[in-house]
């Protein structure tokens, strides 16, 4: 994978980036210069940089809203076709409202989806070679818009659209790279009675004019030209009270701007304070030089006071107690500097430490690591965060529903951060309203002299009655009325929306539903929603998309018929699973010979389980013809012929000797320890535990991006008898990429081989939300739960797997999940805990108990891994030869998915039983440097005795490796 950063491109998608330089300097919203962070254009495979050749900027500012449309055009100057990543943040209270991609010459708008449909979609699509664009957040304000294909030695088009509130400033950024064959820039101020004055230098001599069309206007074009790298410092007209409405979609939405004056007091500062400091990995992105900067002005005002600090990664760490005198903080400022930032964010395990009056959290606020984070403290938090990827709306509603503040370093000056958190100014208590509903508010504190309401007018005139506290703590209460004859704004709903929207994304798990209907109502990128653009009608309507208004007549015209065969599907789909588990029950109802072959075994003899044997690798059609779809196995159009069956004695009395109360006693499972031989696990075996930490430390500034080397560390803990430290490194894996499921899905299953039930169940969540359309995300987290003595919420997400509708890349998953539901349901009946099971169809349930089994997954799509057993006979269960002598079979061939493959056994010989994995290779741009496999070894599997062991290994190589996992022993 080749990373390509384009200097200053992050303002292409910052777009104006007012939201940052509200007011005149000195006041509580001056910008500082660590506003912006440049983002990463990610290319896989790119030999030459995608550059950015043509560039147009139109922003119109309405009242206290502005909203800017960038046209870029990226041209891919490689001889291949690429696919591109633009990942960046976007500042608290910005919105994305649009987004288009040019389709055969035009540009065609993207509308919202669901954000895990819109994921799927996005990868089926280009599993097509066709044209799909998707824009998506990811954690907190960042977001990442993917491109495919950037055609060889070729351009795309995109259009970005962005909303945001604003003050009487405005910053315009314009380094979207060093310089830009065309470019063109607009700034609309089509109210203004004077002209915007330009504070900043200007070296592209914009100036403004009277616009034909109303107001002031700025217009200028260029060939090859420099962009500035200082943004554009426009001021408009003076702050005043303003209110606008605009009708849309059937509602009337206002909003207003109520000036307050920008007075403030100092306030009383508390004799205990709790310090909560993020320590997480994530955390190298703060600015420690402001953050001290706003602690040496605390304490020097505090003079004396105690301080509880407790560091917070993917643990909270004991409170360390510290006396401040005489505003002398030195030993906690030394303290703060040795903090050591590795692991995830475990915001949630933080609590009140029963003593402070005050508490002060320095974090970005990205939780994303353990158990939920309430956002609720007991006594006033003052949240502080200087990294430019944050998540704005959690830590401000942490603050404000305490009674705190939030201050943002990577937006304020110094000294208005000094002031948020020192003084104590105008505050709204509450806001009544008659004649209007839906009443939201940016902030309880006045931005830049401005509180910001908007709401949805039911009457022709509406009443707002705000309880305000004046800087000197006496409350009053104002009078606001708003009619329907206010002046007009195209941007008075977005507002609303945008307020809205931060309300809802402060909790964004508990608020998910409403965050969807909001996103796709205002066609708004949201923690739910997504942007797409799809290529052609036809897949709008395949994956039940609305497309936009210029596709909207041809796709009526097709959906009819396809909504009929879609429910004739469904009705098909359960009856398919019931007839392929009748034949595995067949087949494990069979007694199958347990003595020596008297020939040659047979290297093509196949047995029907419940699905079609697989075909020889040099027939990759025919392959894929066995992973046909659940509901549609090649083994129901043409059973395979099953191997000869004859009684055995040598069965019934193996069975006898285990005893039905022991079955599992006499099979050991012995697994091949893992064996990482990367460099710096070499300098760590050859150093004391002494210096362990700190090797690991040096020699993650090499490796901070790659995942093998915090598995390969994590488990040299692991085996070193350090599993606290150890889980601290896996942890890391939360913070690499905000959604990558891949590296999700290594550190789940890491995490429940290492017993951490706790922590893996909310990261399979996670997993699941961003794709619930893959099975193996329904499956992972049914098996967690189960894993964490949650056996009924474990069979009912198993049973989305028997019953869902999966791509045919998953053959066989089904049935799979079937084999473990049961098992669930029978431990529970063998420990007096019944479940309730009336939602299953009762032909699907009988437990199927096993001597052996093996569950093969990996971690990377359309990869292709085979689980290979070899018994005792010496014969080998693989693909090509899918049954044996005495009765062992393995499930369809999965080429294209993640798995898995299940090898089952229901008597097993006595004797060694070798299991291995065969490593293809991927036929896709993966994001890590290694495939990641998951092997779950179990005996008397469904019995008494069941016993397990799971690892996970790692292949670096692009295919072509075997490698041994383990052994049963089986005795006699």
């Amino acid at each position: 994978m080749s990373n390509r950063r384009l200097p200053g491109l992050l303002t292409a998608l910052l777009l104006c980036g007012a939201a940052s330089a509200q007011s005149p300097p000195g006041t509580a919203t001056q910008a500082s210069p660590t506003a912006w962070r440049a983002p990463s254009l990610r290319v896989q495979g790119a030999e030459q940089p995608v550059r950015l050749q043509a560039l147009r900027v139109d922003v119109e500012v309405d009242g206290r809203m502005a909203q800017t449309r960038v046209t870029m055009e990226f041209h891919n100057p490689n001889g291949r076709v690429l696919e591109g990543t633009l990942e960046f943040p976007l500042r608290e209270g910005q919105v994305v409202s649009g987004f288009a991609l040019d389709v055969d010459g035009d540009m065609r708008d993207a509308v919202p989806v669901e954000k895990a449909r819109a994921q799927q979609v996005f990868e089926d699509i280009s599993r097509r070679r066709v044209d799909p664009g998707l824009l998506q957040t990811t954690l907190g304000n960042n977001y990442e818009l993917r491109i495919y294909p950037l055609p060889a030695r070729g351009s795309r088009r995109v259009v970005l659209t962005l909303v945001e509130p604003i003050g009487r400033r405005l910053a315009v950024p314009l380094a979207y790279a060093e310089g830009v064959r065309h470019f063109e820039l607009q700034v609309r101020y089509p109210t203004a009675t004077t002209p915007p004055t330009i504070a900043s230098p200007n070296p592209l001599g914009l100036h403004f004019e009277r616009d034909p069309a109303g107001g002031y206007a700025a217009r200028l074009q260029a060939s090859d030209t420099t962009l500035p790298a200082a943004a554009l410092d426009l001021l408009g007209p003076t702050p005043r009270d303003v209110t606008s409405v605009e009708e849309r979609a059937g509602e009337r939405y206002f909003s207003t701007r109520l000036t307050l004056p920008e007075s403030s007091l100092p306030r009383t500062l508390p004799a205990s304070l709790q310090l909560i400091w993020d320590a997480s990995g994530s955390s190298a992105g703060r600015r420690l030089d402001r953050e001290f900067a706003l602690l040496d002005a605390y304490f020097r005002r505090a003079v004396t006071v105690d301080v509880n600090l407790v560091r917070v990664s993917d643990t909270a760490g004991p409170a360390e107690r510290f006396a401040v005198r005489k505003g002398d903080w030195s030993s906690l400022r030394t303290a703060l500097k040795r903090t050591i930032l590795d692991g995830a964010s475990n915001l949630g395990a933080v609590a009140w430490d029963g003593r402070s009056r005050e508490a002060l959290w320095f974090t970005d606020g990205l939780a994303n690591y353990g158990g939920a984070w309430s956002l609720t403290f007991p006594v006033p938090v003052y949240a502080v965060n200087s990294a430019a990827a944050a998540n704005p709306p959690a830590l401000r509603a942490l603050a404000e529903s305490s009674g705190g503040r939030w201050i943002d370093l990577a937006g304020l000056s110094s000294a208005a951060a000094e002031t948020a958190l020192l003084r104590r100014g105008w505050q709204l208590l509450d806001v009544q309203s008659s004649g209007a509903r839906e009443v939201v508010v940016a902030s309880i504190h006045p931005d830049a002299g401005m509180l910001s309401i908007a709401g949805v007018l039911e009457d022709a005139e509406a009443v707002l009655r705000l309880r305000l506290r004046r800087p000197d703590g006496r409350v009053e209460t104002r009078r606001v009325s708003i009619t329907s004859a206010a002046p007009r704004s195209a941007l008075a709903a977005a507002h609303w929306a945008q307020i809205q929207l931060a309300r809802l994304e402060a909790d964004a798990h508990a608020n998910r539903s409403r965050i969807t209907t909001l996103g796709r109502r205002f066609g708004l990128a949201t923690s739910a929603t997504s942007l797409i653009v799809l290529e052609r009608v036809e897949d709008y309507l395949q994956h039940e998309i609305d497309p936009p208004p210029a596709l909207q007549e041809a796709y009526e015209r097709l959906a009819a018929g396809v909504r009929r065969s879609h429910q004739h599907r469904e009705a098909e789909r359960l009856s398919q699973v019931v007839r392929r588990f009748e034949t595995r029950i067949a087949w494990w109802s069979t007694d199958y010979p347990k003595d020596t072959p008297r020939r040659a075994l047979e290297p093509k003899s196949r047995l029907e389980i419940g699905a079609a044997g697989a075909l020889g690798r040099n027939n990759e059609s025919a392959r894929r013809s066995t992973s046909a779809a659940p509901g549609s196995t090649a083994a129901d159009a043409a059973p395979a012929a099953p191997m000869q069956r004859r009684q055995s004695a040598t069965h019934d009395a193996l069975k006898k000797a285990r005893g039905p109360d022991d079955s599992g006693s006499s099979i050991s499972i012995a697994l091949k320890p893992p064996s990482p031989n990367a460099p710096y696990v070499r300098r760590l075996a050859a150093a004391p535990a002494t210096q362990w930490l700190a090797i690991y430390l040096d020699e993650r500034r090499d490796n901070t991006a790659s995942v093998g080397f915090y598995l390969d560390v994590a488990e040299f803990f692991f085996l070193h008898g350090e599993p606290a430290q150890a889980l601290r490194i896996l942890s890391n894996l939360a913070e690499m990429d905000l959604q990558n499921r891949q590296v999700l899905r290594l550190l789940g299953y890491r995490l429940a081989q290492a017993d951490a039930h706790a922590l893996a169940l909310p990261v399979f969540e996670r997993v699941l939300e961003l794709a619930p359309h893959e099975p193996q995300s329904h499956r992972d987290l049914g098996l967690a739960l189960a894993q964490a003595g949650q056996p009924q919420a474990a069979i009912e997400r198993l049973y989305a797997v028997v019953t869902g509708a999966w791509d045919a890349r998953f053959p066989d998953i089904d049935l799979i999940a079937l084999t473990e539901l049961n098992a669930v349901v029978a431990d529970g009946a063998a420990h007096g805990r019944p479940l309730t099971t009336a939602f299953i169809e009762p032909r699907l349930l009988r437990n199927l108990p096993l001597d052996l089994r093996v569950v093969l997954a990996w971690d990377a799509d359309n990869t292709d891994v085979d689980l290979h057993v070899f018994d005792p006979n010496g014969e080998e269960v693989f693909f090509g030869h899918n049954a044996s002598y005495q009765g062992g079979a393995i499930t369809r061939d999965a080429t294209g998915g993640y798995g898995p493959e299940e090898f089952a056994l229901k008597v097993a010989k006595p004797g060694r039983y070798r299991v291995e994995a065969n490593f293809y290779g991927h036929r896709q741009q993966v994001l890590t440097t290694s495939t990641g496999l998951m092997l779950w070894l179990s005996s008397d599997f469904g019995g008494k005795q069941q016993q397990d062991r799971r690892t996970t290994v790692r292949l670096r190589s692009q295919g072509g490796e075997r490698v041994v996992i383990g052994e049963f022993e089986v005795g006699r």
